[in-house]
């Protein structure tokens, strides 16, 4: 824990390589995705091609295009060869020449040392060093005139002009120049239909391998396939993004299983443009990704779909990677607005509306619909709206159950009290269950005050102690009758029992198929704190005791939601035993317990910071004095009864006037 901001939370180590999984699934993805691309452009090679010819047909770029511009890439090259002088290089013969006079002159030692220093360099003495290396020396001797006049005489260059040097210094200064391109993007369209083929276009075709000058049909077609695999595997380089944007909060095969849902749904995407060049669903995918994982990598995937969908489209309007595009950003921005899972039907009505709406408008700008035209465009794309929102739904609940992933809708099913395991914990631990639901209130409000996740933390703080169920009588909460039978055994026991419940719990979490997101919550929450009540008595009854003995095993909290909740379980249980819980004596043991914790380094591990813990401190001081405040006492039957009947009387023994 430090004392100003929160750290970030730990990254796991860097891999050379994906996991195996991952691996084969960005390779089976990429190989979808060529083959998908071969079905739009290689199906039909390109006829031969000769310049002054009409173009059979327009031809776009498959992919961002370049093309080295050799003209302005050798002018460049020659301005950097320019830039380099001449060059010099030492001959070892002058500099012994000079050194060996130099030892035999009669100089003051400190001029000889010094210019002997300098002529023993490596780099040499140039012609334009001499001057100042000559008043240097003779600012060094006592008589300067005769020095400098001796220095002339004896001193001269030890370097000279090298060709080679020279020369090898401009050609690496020409090679570094990196070649000046020409850049054709996406979709940009290289020759019309019936324009007159050119020598740069064919250059350009050539380039993007939709045309080869002297090949068959056969190596065409092979030309094409390479040129779509290295595309598809240019593509498929967003999947490194997501997995070094997701790792830490993902699993392997949920990666996996995000890999090979968007390969399937391409693949639908283009059977369904075989269908009609407007039915667009690829929405489902940012749509499913924002409610499973974040908006952000939702965005950047709908920004990645757009750019597909544009390269897999059989039509040439520039709208329709821009409909794919507002359609996916839409429904990532809407995915998580509502909290119900129908909704996601909604959602994608509303993508598919504002992909229909942007359609309608670039097509009015440009006048390429006519008016049935562009009604028959616009049902097809609330249609696919409709089907994206029917997949997401359908996708969802295979997403959570098998592979095990967290959404807001599962997590607000879990705090229903009708799931079972909170039955269960209602029906045979209602005290434990209680504790639990005080214990929710004071976490998700804290968590929500410091930036966490209040939701999860909510939902983990109601079922933290589920483990109690395994001997609900052990627990104090759930001691009804007032008899302990932990008075019958010994202490050591008693640790024992009371530190099962949190390996009891995990086994019931995963008995019943409960996310494991929700298993910090129950193995850190009391993380390596000391059972202080039974380690007392083991003191009382022996010398000889370790308080590593009495020690929950941990680990210590991880997160802010655990911590929070490690701190309000200590907090609601201390609470029971104030005799006067006034805001004062709630404060103070707030504060003695979170003090307790730092001390005991319980929070060392966490991200909370001190401002943190005030901010937590406030929020269970203020709800704890809500929940403890002082009741009014009222009066029983039995009382009324009397008072009246003391009433009654007094009225009766008043003399009548």
């Amino acid at each position: 824990m430090t004392a100003t901001s929160a750290p970030k939370a730990p990254r796991r180590p860097r891999r050379d390589l994906p996991p195996r999984r991952l691996f084969w699934s960005a390779l089976l993805f990429a190989a979808t995705l060529a083959g998908l691309l071969y079905s739009v452009y290689g199906s039909s090679p390109a006829p031969a091609l000769r310049v002054g010819d009409p173009s059979p047909q327009t031809f776009r770029a498959p992919f961002d295009l370049v093309a080295v511009d050799r003209v302005a890439t050798e002018r460049a090259r020659s301005a950097a060869r320019a830039q380099i002088g001449v060059l010099y290089s030492t001959s070892p013969e002058r500099q012994r020449l000079v050194l060996s006079e130099l030892a035999a002159a009669e100089l003051p030692e400190r001029v000889r040392r010094f210019l002997t220093e300098a002529y023993s360099h490596p780099d040499g003495v140039s012609e334009a060093e001499l001057p100042n290396l000559i008043r240097e020396a003779a600012a060094l001797a006592g008589d300067g005139e005769a020095v400098a006049a001796t220095l002339q005489r004896l001193l001269i260059s030890t370097t000279e002009p090298s060709a080679r040097l020279t020369e090898a210094a401009r050609a690496a200064a020409a090679e570094s120049v990196e070649p000046v391109m020409r850049v054709l993007e996406a979709g940009d369209v290289i020759v019309r239909r019936g324009d007159p083929l050119t020598d740069d276009a064919l250059r350009v075709l050539e380039a993007a391998g939709l045309y080869t000058p002297r090949s068959d049909r056969l190596e065409q077609s092979l030309v094409l396939a390479l040129v779509c695999a290295l595309l598809a595997l240019f593509l498929t380089l967003p999947l490194l993004h997501f997995y070094r944007s997701l790792r830490a909060r993902l699993t392997v095969g949920q990666l996996a299983f995000l890999v090979l849902l968007w390969a399937l749904g391409l693949v639908l995407q283009r059977l369904a443009f075989l269908a009609s060049p407007y039915l667009l669903f690829i929405a489902f995918l940012p749509l499913l990704v924002a409610v499973l994982t974040s908006e952000r990598a939702a965005f950047v995937l709908a920004v990645w779909l757009a750019v597909i969908t544009a390269l897999l489209s059989p039509s040439d309007t520039p709208f329709h990677p821009l409909a794919a595009l507002t359609g996916g950003t839409t429904a990532a921005l809407f995915a998580r607005t509502f909290h119900a899972r129908p909704a996601l039907l909604i959602t994608g009505l509303l993508s598919g509306a504002v992909a229909a709406v942007t359609f309608a408008l670039g097509s009015a700008l440009v006048g390429g619909l006519g008016n049935l035209g562009a009604l028959g465009a616009l049902a097809w794309l609330l249609g696919g709206g409709v089907l994206a929102g029917m997949l997401a739904l359908a996708a969802l609940p295979l997403a959570e159950s098998n592979l095990g992933f967290l959404t807001e809708f599962r997590l607000l099913e879990l705090t229903s009290p009708s799931n079972p395991l909170l039955q269960k914990l209602l029906l045979e631990a209602p005290g434990t269950y209680q504790h639990s639901l005080i214990i929710s209130n004071l976490v998700a409000q804290a968590v929500a005050n410091i930036g966490g996740d209040p939701l999860l933390a909510r939902v983990g703080a109601l079922y933290h102690d589920v483990g109690k169920l395994r001997r609900p009588q052990f627990f104090t909460e759930n001691q009804f009758a007032g008899e302990n039978p932990h008075d019958r055994i010994s202490p050591h026991l008693s640790y024992l029992i009371i530190t099962s419940h949190v390996r009891d719990g995990v086994e019931l979490l995963r008995e019943y198929g409960l996310p494991a997101a929700l298993e910090p919550f129950v193995t850190e929450h009391h993380g390596t704190t000391v059972l202080a009540y039974f380690y007392k008595r083991a003191l009382e009854s022996s010398e000889r005791v370790d308080e590593l003995n009495f020690r929950y095993a941990g680990p210590r909290p991880q997160s802010r939601e655990t911590a929070v909740l490690m701190l309000a379980d200590a907090v609601e249980s201390a609470s029971r035993s104030l005799a006067e819980p006034t805001q004062g004596s709630v404060r103070a043991m707030i504060d003695r317990l979170i003090e307790q914790r730092l001390q005991d380094d319980q929070l060392a591990q966490s991200p909370l910071n001190f401002h943190d813990l005030e901010v937590i401190a406030s929020t269970f001081e203020r709800l704890l004095t809500a929940v403890l405040h002082r009741r009014v006492s009222y009066p029983s039957g039995e009382e009324l009864d009397r008072l009246k009947r003391d009433r009654d009387s007094r009225r009766a023994s008043v003399p009548l006037p």
